[in-house]
């Protein structure tokens, strides 16, 4: 109040003076002329204040607030200083609201997510590129433009139409063959989000996850099966009037033995899947000979496969790698062991490792068996695909060991190339790059 009254001085000092200066003359002289005076002083009062008044209007709408112009009234001194102060404020806590807006936008903008603000109508009020491409939106050329336009799924349309966002809906396209997770949420009365994720690799995997289990729990039913039967016959005993009671017993145990060997198979290898899969490569990798590991590998098929196919190799003297012995070795062996599989009584296996002209080297695994048809070479390293499922399980595959390969593979970040046409054979060829070929720098290995 006192304040207030400070800044009024001023204006009631002269009007008191005027007062009193105007009675003075109507006293001395004639009441007209002081009455005159009288009018003429508050006019030039009221004039002085609207010419402030119309210089604060022009002062406000110059861009860029200027200095605060000089005045001579005190009252109107203080009100521009005032109001210059709170504009300064005001454009400041605006700069730095619309910094904030644009780097919250820009965070947004950098999701993986698709983003969408809407109002409390459903009309669109921004959107990140991601949104663009799922929604088809155009950027600002589409503000203001109600939702449910860019919206062609009938799902999602019901779903938006409902208001129930405590659950999410999958928005599924065939072109491309993509689906994405939707979730809208509340942020006040005002405005909601909606989240678009990209939830097709995750759909994926778990289907992945669902036929590996099934094909596990397919593979194990039949030796599990074979062995319970068996055991059931021995805790019951056979009758001691069949004469082939020993040769019995005889073929079932080896039956057995043979079904217990599949399913230690299918666990071996599914624990070196999971290793590999899970496992961070930090142990060094070491100088492998790769010449004496392929030579010594295609002898021990050679062993194995002695009475039923040929294994020839052509093997470069000197060979040397950088990387790690057992999960080379694996790779190799499964390519030959397939080989051996997939080829029929008197065929031939060919194993040759070179060095290319680019430092490269090149392992590859050639036989002359059933092949493989063009449709099915993409899904290869897939686990449990078969191309031909009754062989293998007759010849005790496992279908984890292409799967297994290309993990190998993925550590060396070498490559594999399949070649094959159905009764002519197939050559699997794995190139690892020469980043990793220590020949030049070290020779061969002992």
């Amino acid at each position: 109040m006192v304040k207030r009254l400070k800044l009024m001085a001023p204006v009631i000092f002269r009007l008191i003076l005027l007062c009193c200066l105007c009675l003075g003359i109507a006293g001395l002289a004639d009441p007209i002329w002081g009455f005159g005076l009288l009018i003429l002083g508050l006019f030039l009062e009221i004039f002085m204040h609207l010419n402030y008044i119309v210089l604060l209007a022009q002062w406000l709408e110059e861009p860029g607030l200027p200095d605060t112009p000089s005045v001579r009234s005190g009252i109107w001194s203080e009100i521009f200083y005032r109001i210059s102060k709170s504009r300064r404020q005001l454009e400041k806590n605006t700069r730095r609201l619309t910094e904030r807006e644009a780097r919250y936008r820009k965070t947004l903008a950098a999701l993986p997510e698709g983003i969408v603000l809407v109002k409390s109508d459903w009309s669109v009020t921004w959107c990140n590129d991601v949104a663009e491409k799922i929604f088809g939106i155009q950027g600002e050329d589409d503000v203001g433009r109600h939702l449910l336009a860019f919206i062609s799924d009938e799902g999602l349309r019901n779903y938006i139409k409902s208001g129930n966002f405590a659950s999410s809906y999958i928005l599924r396209t065939k072109t491309p063959n993509t689906a994405h997770e939707i979730r809208l949420v509340d942020v006040d009365r005002k405005t909601r989000i909606l989240i678009a994720r990209d939830v097709t690799e995750q759909e994926r995997l778990d289907a992945m996850r669902r036929d590996f289990v099934a094909n596990v729990s397919h593979e194990l039913r039949t030796p599990l099966t074979v062995l319970s039967g068996f055991l059931d016959m021995a805790l019951h005993g056979i009758d001691e009037k069949v004469p082939t009671k020993l040769e019995l017993q005889a073929s079932h145990l080896q039956l057995m033995r043979e079904q217990a060997g599949r399913m230690q198979r299918l666990i071996n290898d599914l624990l070196t899947l999971s290793r590999l899969e899970n496992e961070e490569q930090t142990k060094p990798s070491e100088i492998i000979n790769l010449s004496a590991m392929l030579s010594t590998i295609a002898e021990e098929i050679r062993v194995m496969a002695v009475k039923t196919h040929t294994v020839e190799t052509d093997i470069d003297a000197g060979i040397s790698v950088h990387g790690w012995p057992d999960e080379l070795r694996s790779a190799v062996v499964n390519l030959m062991t397939n080989a051996v599989r997939y080829s029929p009584s008197g065929g031939t296996i060919k194993l040759t490792g070179r060095i290319k002209e680019n430092g490269a080297i090149a392992i590859s695994v050639t036989d002359n068996g059933i092949g493989i048809a063009e449709k099915d070479i993409p899904r290869l390293t897939e686990r449990f695909y078969r191309v031909d499922k009754s062989r293998s399980r007759d010849t005790g595959g496992t279908g984890l060991g292409l799967a297994i390969v290309k993990h190998v593979l993925i550590h060396l970040n070498a490559t594999m190339h399949i070649e094959s046409r159905l009764g002519e054979g197939s050559t699997f060829t794995v190139e690892i790059p020469a980043s990793l070929n220590a020949s030049s720098q070290n020779g061969p290995q002992a």
